[in-house]
Formats: C-alpha cells, structure tokens, sequence
C-alpha cells in the first residue's frame, strides 16, 4: 500500500510541476516588468552632500508640491522628494504633511504662505482635479508676487493658462535631460552658507532708517531672491548689549550693509564699524546725503538716493558676490561726493521709490 501511495503522489507531482513553473515564471515576469516600471520612474538616494539653500525667516518648506493623489502620479512625487530630502530639502507633501486640525483649504492657504517654491506636477489627472483647488487658493491669497512656481509636465497634457508663461519642466523624457534643470531651479541661485555663518548680510542702520531697512529685506527674502537678512529691529535678542549683539551679527553674516545716512554716520558708525570696518566684507549703501568720512574714500558705494537707478539689481550682485558693474550710475566712488554740509534728506524719500520698482 506504501509503495502505491508513493507512485500517486509522484505521478501527481510530475503531472502539477510543470503547471506551477509556468504560474511561478508567469508571476516573476509580471512581477519584473512592473519592477522596471517602477525603476524607469523613481529616482536613485544620492550620495551627495546638502547642498540645499538655507531657508529664510517665516518659510519652513523649500517647496510645496502639488500634484494628483494617486499613481502614477503619486510614485513620481515620492520618489522626486525622495532625492531632494536626501540633498537636505525640505518638501511638503499631502497627505503627509496635512495638519489634521485644518481643512483642506487652509491647509493650502497656510503651506503657501511657508514654502519657497510651488512645484505643481502636471497631468491629464492633475488638471482635471487639483489644479482648480489650487488655483482658487492662490487667488483668494492675493499674494501672486510672493509665489515662486516650478510647473513640471509628467506626462503630455494642456498646460494650464494661469502656468503657461511660467518656464516649466519637460519631466516626460529620462531624468538625465531634466533633473539638472530642475535641481537649479530648486535652488534659486542662492549662495550656499559655510557651516559657521547664519546669514547672507547682516544690516548696519541707524533706527531712524529701520523702516527702508525693513522695506529691503523683505524683497532680499522674498522667494524670488531667498537671501538671509539680519537686522537689529527682528534678530538681535532683548537682554544682550548692542555690542555684543552687533558682534555675534557680523560673526555670523556673509556681508555687513552699511546703511549711510546723516543720523548713522552720527552714531552707530562711530560706535561700532569705524575702526575696524576694513576687517569684514562690506557693502556701503548710501540713502540720503550726508558728509561722508574720509575712510571711505577708496570704497565703492551703492547710490540709493535715486529713484531712477536700478540700485537695488546692484545690491543682490554684491550680496551674491558677483563683480560690481564699475560703469553702472547706480556704483560710484565715495571720493566723487562733494565734501559740503548738504540739506539731509529724509530716509523716507528713498523708500518712496521702492513702490516704482519691481521686484527681480
């Protein structure tokens, strides 16, 4: 009886292995070609070092990604922030990133408010869905020259009339003609900050110029330019000394701006910068006329006095360490200044001209 059970079951095996080898190399086909799928689609971790732009005051995001909830979709997404994460970006992404106490909708209205840049994911889906929601929360933000969008076509679809004089991203080839240009992008052209140094510039003001000081950085830090300012009025801490504080500032800042007037020259530059400005990188900038120290003489300036000049182009050059235009009228010498008691102008003269002036 033993011998003829044994002879059933080897003839059923032999009759079924066959069969569950051709389920077996069916599956594991399938199973290789989705692989590859999804490997054409995701993104290698890197190996390379953060190299992300240090965010400024008030953003918590690099880039908020908007995009349709399911694949492909959703892979592509996962695997892009992947990567980015990986070079010390920091992404938003729903559902993850959602706070639970919010709608939808002020989620959205809260996350623009925080990320430098908007990364919409362009589909056939996307367009069909998310894109109208989006779209109605920018507009009732009212705050369009504030947002930075990065369109990037996924797949080809009509882009729509809101993004289409917006540069975008033709992501439906391979990764190697696309990624460095959105890795750029990403980037903004912001100089990186060495490991010890906080901020791009530090501002040097007298209080009663904190005003035009206030007005500039807020274009420096806007998305568009992602420069990281310090100044007295927000950064410096109650309790310390003004020395201490002015100290730690410039310690820990790229550049120093001197912001030249009457009131300054008075004041906080003999207190602080005169004998030891030649010691830090400094960009004077001058906003209202005044009698200018000797020291300076073979130091270039930034004339802000006039509303006519594109001045403020010249300052983000200098903060970006980019070479000074010697034949641009916004530059000059000090030593072409007419050494005379001048009437002052007020500092708010200068701000007045930022209203005409567009942002970059």
């Amino acid at each position: 009886m033993t011998s003829i059970r044994k002879r059933k079951l080897v003839s059923s095996f032999d009759f079924k292995f066959p069969q569950t080898c051709k389920r077996l190399s069916f599956r594991f086909r399938v199973t290789m070609e989705s692989l590859e799928r999804q490997r054409a689609m995701a993104m290698p971790r890197c190996d390379t070092p953060s190299d992300a732009p240090p965010l400024p005051v008030g953003k918590d995001y690099h880039a908020f990604f908007s995009f349709h909830g399911e694949n492909p979709d959703y892979n592509w997404v996962k695997a892009v922030t992947r990567e980015l994460e990986c070079r010390g970006f920091k992404c938003c992404v729903f559902p993850r990133d959602l706070d639970a106490g919010k709608s939808l909708s002020n989620n959205i209205k809260s996350v623009l408010t925080k990320c430098l840049r908007i990364v919409t994911v362009l589909s056939s889906a996307y367009i069909k869905n998310e894109w109208s929601q989006l779209e109605m929360e920018i507009i009732s933000l009212g705050k369009l020259e504030e947002l930075v969008f990065i369109p990037v076509l996924i797949e080809p679809c009509d882009i729509p009339p809101f993004l289409k004089y917006y540069r975008y991203i033709n992501a439906t080839t391979a990764k190697e003609t696309w990624w460095n240009a959105f890795h750029e992008q990403m980037l903004g052209n912001v100089p990186p900050l060495p490991p010890r140094k906080k901020h791009h510039v530090f501002f040097a003001h007298t209080s009663s110029d904190t005003k035009w000081v206030n007005d500039i950085v807020k274009r420096l830090e806007n998305p568009v330019n992602s420069i990281v300012c310090c100044f007295p009025a927000r950064d410096f801490k109650p309790g310390a000394s003004m020395q201490e504080s002015v100290d730690s500032a410039i310690k820990r800042s790229l550049r120093v701006v001197l912001v030249i007037s009457k009131n300054f020259l008075a004041n906080e530059w003999k207190k602080y910068f005169e004998k030891r400005f030649k010691q830090f990188k400094t960009i004077p900038i001058i906003i209202s006329d005044c009698n200018l120290p000797i020291v300076l003489d073979d130091i270039v300036c930034i004339d802000a006095r006039n509303s006519g000049t594109d001045w403020f182009k010249v300052l983000l050059r200098a903060i970006k360490e980019e070479d000074l235009n010697a034949d641009d009228d916004t530059v000059t010498s000090t030593s072409q200044f007419i050494r005379e008691e001048v009437i002052f102008t007020p500092a708010a003269e200068p701000m007045a001209s930022l209203s005409t002036t567009s942002f970059i």
